[in-house]
């Protein structure tokens, strides 16, 4: 029949103009949508040919006892030139503890202490928040120098407002202090009661043995800088950077003085990295973070001539990435080909390592979204298009074949088509988890 054949005729021609009407509706996704970034990471890709580290500095990591049961001395070192100390460690102890940062004139002449650096997170029990806001806030603040002098044979605090906060049981504490010493001082970092003086107390408390993971010691080489052997080209396809992973980026080796031994920063906890990416050529170049050692939180750092960005990993309000997903990733930033730029980051504690930065072409991103958008056109086409069985059979949904037995009568049927709503941007789940036992993390 004529109204058969027009009704027919009409949900074909709206057929063929779907793809344009769902593609309009659908908001086009970019570098950092999951599907895009699910296609990077299964793709073929080459380690980047690196430079050997060159590493400055010395640095104090003060990570064992990690869970603090008594009252003393957490580690101690004589240290010299340019410095940082880096703690971690949790309140198990009944009752309000902090910890101070000290130093000792071991000389008859007065010294100089220049602090650079001074900050510390907020104490809680929940460890990946911890380590992203210290993280955070040693990148965000602009380097200052404060003076302390020393007397003779006298000790002396080093960042009063680290000594002033009080940690409550079972919740964690962490601090950064970068600092110059022109001459040889001792260094330590205590627990004690909240309401103890520090110069009194740290004349009569004891030394505390490490823990069984005995990550505490004193390393050179709190700043590491990397670079690629040859400028990045777009042309060199997919390539990553492995950061402390013990084998292609070694891990910091030194001494705990305390317990006389060998000491191995397992993570380079503590360690401030800079990555020189230099590029060459023509088009977009897109930075991508990628942890391979478990769950994560920090911060990256991208520094241009002329500008700086400061990207939070995972994003504000997500507590962690990267835990059971060997897949996770997070985009960084892009910027055209023939720019150079710093990448920092400073491992957290809490933080799974190793982590790779990759980098990624244009014309790869690219390939991916126009996959990823024609996937999605072509669900969305899947779920309003009825699908024919034959090209002799009726359109089966919301329409059905008539029965030999009934007569030709003329019926208005009615087409229910829909159009999806645009597409919102994927995000990494919140994934409100305590650090558990896993590859080189602080827990």
């Amino acid at each position: 029949m004529k109204i058969k054949k027009i009704v027919k005729f009409a949900v074909i021609s709206i057929a063929a103009v779907l793809p344009f009407f769902v593609s309009a509706s659908m908001v086009s996704v970019g570098p950092d949508n999951r599907d895009v970034m699910f296609q990077i990471i299964h793709s073929p890709m080459l380690p980047a040919a690196m430079t050997a580290p060159k590493e400055t500095g010395t640095l104090l990591l003060s990570d064992s006892p990690e869970y603090a049961t008594e009252d003393g001395v957490l580690y101690t070192d004589l240290m010299k030139g340019d410095c940082r100390v880096y703690f971690y460690h949790v309140n198990q102890m009944n009752g309000p503890r902090k910890i101070a940062v000290m130093a000792y004139n071991p000389s008859d002449k007065a010294a100089m202490i220049y602090v650079n650096r001074c900050q510390f997170s907020r104490p809680s029990d929940e460890y990946y928040r911890v380590g992203k806001e210290l993280s955070l806030m040693y990148y965000e603040m602009v380097p200052t120098s404060n003076k302390i002098q020393i007397p003779p044979l006298s000790y002396a605090v080093i960042g009063q407002r680290i000594n002033a906060i009080a940690i409550q049981p079972e919740d964690l504490y962490s601090g950064i202090v970068d600092m110059t010493l022109p001459d040889m001082l001792q260094i330590f970092t205590v627990i004690m009661p909240y309401d103890a003086n520090p110069v009194d107390f740290i004349k009569k408390c004891r030394y505390l043995d490490s823990d069984a993971v005995k990550l505490r010691g004193s390393f050179h080489g709190m700043n590491r800088e990397l670079g690629l052997v040859t400028p990045y080209l777009p042309s060199d396809g997919i390539r990553y950077i492995t950061l402390a992973d013990g084998h292609i980026d070694s891990f910091l080796k030194g001494k705990d003085i305390i317990d006389n031994r060998n000491s191995e920063n397992v993570g380079n906890y503590g360690v401030d990295y800079n990555v020189n990416l230099k590029t060459k050529g023509k088009g977009k170049i897109h930075v991508y973070f990628n942890p391979q050692g478990g769950e994560y939180a920090g911060v990256v750092e991208m520094l241009y001539r002329d500008d700086c960005k400061l990207v939070e990993v995972p994003p504000a309000g997500v507590y962690s990435i990267g835990g059971n997903d060997a897949d996770a990733m997070q985009y960084i930033d892009s910027f055209d080909a023939g720019t150079d730029v710093n990448i920092h980051l400073m491992p957290p504690g809490a933080a799974n390592l190793p982590v790779r930065l990759i980098i990624v072409p244009d014309n790869k991103v690219q390939q991916f979204i126009d996959q990823v958008n024609a996937d999605k056109i072509r669900q969305k086409q899947q779920q309003i298009v009825p699908k024919h069985a034959d090209s002799n059979e009726t359109l089966t949904s919301g329409y059905r074949k008539k029965d030999k037995s009934e007569k030709d009568t003329v019926k208005t049927e009615y087409i229910d088509i829909q159009i999806a709503p645009a597409e919102t941007s994927l995000s990494f789940s919140d994934k409100n988890t305590r650090a558990g036992e896993s590859n080189t993390g602080i827990n």
